[in-house]
């Protein structure tokens, strides 16, 4: 075993361990009106970024929920383990996490579902855009920041230098330094010279700097599919129209939210306050936001390649999920086909949906 996934094992059954103790006390935050169908809706993101909005706010403020019948409370998590975690003991009904989380899961729990995948892969090394730092060999002799040593982001930099050819043990260096302003004061000092996370932080840690971030190319940017949404199996059998009903709510928002990202951001900060930036004015925090969600979508938004929203296709997935195997973000290969953990069975029904009725809705609506 390579020694990322000796890192990856260790932390990720500790978050697994951690996930269960903090699920037996989850309490919503956010909810649609109330409908008698109660649905939690853990979702990965504990500060409700900018990254959220599209489907947290806007589902709730323009009723795509309640259209649904649903009455969904948005539950914020700290890591995608602790969203999958919590689909797989029962203390949210669906999550919207990595795929190599659920991956990871599925060791512990083979009672989860992908039912959906977004576009593409969020996650990015990047340098500001002065840097003479021009690709992944470049980074040799360098440090690379990332919000935690065990990070995912952390793990993803230490793979593409080995498909660069570089050890990732002797040829860099790594530091955890956080998010946001801590991140950037790396940067500006040169303890890192090059960071990686992924699509909103890295655009807030740039606007800290002044500058434009860029993306160092690897063939990990090309990956699809890094992000899934996520149910029990039992629940698409017994419970299909709550499942339908979630990810055609979803969908419907991050249309409208393409189409209108400022009407989006408006309504998140309407729904969550807490996740405005404070440190800005009014302004600027409304445009710091629309570029981090329109970063967000850009990668991951619309119909996967078959034309259909969260359906990817089956050969662009498997080897998404390889490639994780082979650099240790998860720690063995998953058969997609044979283990059955992707299941488009209820595609048809939650792309049941007018997109572009959605989209004229988006580019009517007045505050």
């Amino acid at each position: 075993m390579t020694s990322i996934a000796k890192l990856w094992r260790p932390v990720r059954l500790l978050a697994l361990i951690v996930a269960s103790i903090m699920m037996v006390s989850l309490a919503g935050c956010g909810s649609s009106s109330e409908s008698g169908n109660r649905v939690i809706f853990a979702v990965t993101d504990k500060a409700l970024t900018a990254t959220t909005a599209s489907y947290t706010s806007v589902p709730l403020e323009m009723g795509y929920f309640g259209e649904e019948e649903l009455d969904v409370t948005i539950q914020p998590v700290d890591t995608a383990l602790a969203g999958v975690q919590a689909v797989a003991t029962g203390q949210a009904f669906i999550t919207y996490a990595s795929i190599g989380a659920v991956a990871a899961a599925t060791e512990q729990d083979d009672n989860i579902a992908v039912v959906g995948l977004t576009n593409g892969n969020i996650f990015r090394i990047v340098v500001p855009e002065d840097s003479p730092i021009q690709s992944i060999a470049d980074l040799k002799g360098k440090t690379v920041g990332a919000n935690t040593l065990t990070a995912v982001a952390n793990l993803i930099t230490k793979a593409a230098l080995v498909q660069a050819g570089l050890d990732p043990e002797k040829d860099a260096e790594y530091l955890p330094v956080g998010y946001g302003a801590q991140a950037a004061e790396a940067l500006r000092t040169d303890q890192i010279q090059a960071y990686s996370g992924y699509d909103g932080p890295n655009v807030v840690i740039g606007d800290l700097l002044g500058k434009k971030m860029r993306d160092l190319p690897t063939p990990l940017n090309e990956l699809t599919g890094t992000s899934a949404l996520v149910v029990r199996k039992d629940s698409i059998r017994d419970e299909p129209d709550r499942v339908v009903g979630m990810l055609r709510a979803f969908f419907k928002a991050m249309v409208f939210s393409q189409e209108n990202p400022e009407a989006a951001i408006e309504m998140h900060w309407k729904q969550f306050p807490q996740s405005k930036p404070a440190a800005t004015d009014d302004e600027a925090a409304l445009q710091q936001s629309i570029e981090i969600l329109n970063k967000r979508l850009e990668i991951t938004g619309g119909p996967g390649p078959t034309g259909k929203f969260g359906v990817q296709d089956d050969a662009a997935m498997q080897q998404t999920v390889d490639t994780f195997a082979e650099h240790g973000l998860i720690s063995r290969r998953i058969d997609l086909k044979a283990t059955g953990l992707i299941d488009y069975s209820l595609a048809d029904q939650y792309n049941d949906f007018d997109a572009d009725a959605v989209r004229k809705q988006a580019a009517e609506w007045k505050s």
